[in-house]
């Protein structure tokens, strides 16, 4: 029981949601800083039910991409998303960052 507690308090401390960004109707993408080993923030794909509980339906930390502040949606349809990401530039340098997904039955 104290490991669970030990772990649940560290979780939350080193989790630090820094931006939401609306997709469409049903989807929002999440933006967090995930502790202090990681290259960059933390992005989620989140769809809303029951009007009040955010489900995660895609999660990617591979991106290096740090001081997100806005996010643009391109294309979004069964296929997959296209999005341009701002950034502050401090990891990569291509400044909006065009980030694709493939849907894999994730919406």
């Amino acid at each position: 029981m104290t490991v669970l507690i030990i772990i649940t308090v560290t979780t939350q401390l080193l989790y630090q949601k820094t931006g939401s960004f609306k997709i469409n109707d049903e989807l929002n993408m999440s933006i967090s800083r995930e502790g202090f080993l990681a290259c960059g923030e933390i992005i989620r794909i989140t769809k809303t039910e029951f009007g009040i509980f955010d489900k995660e339906i895609f999660y990617d930390s591979n991106q290096c991409l740090i001081g997100i502040t806005k996010v643009e949606t391109v294309r979004i349809d069964n296929n997959g998303a296209e999005f341009l990401i701002y950034h502050n530039k401090e990891q990569d340098s291509e400044n909006p960052y065009q980030y694709e997904i493939e849907n894999k039955n994730v919406w």
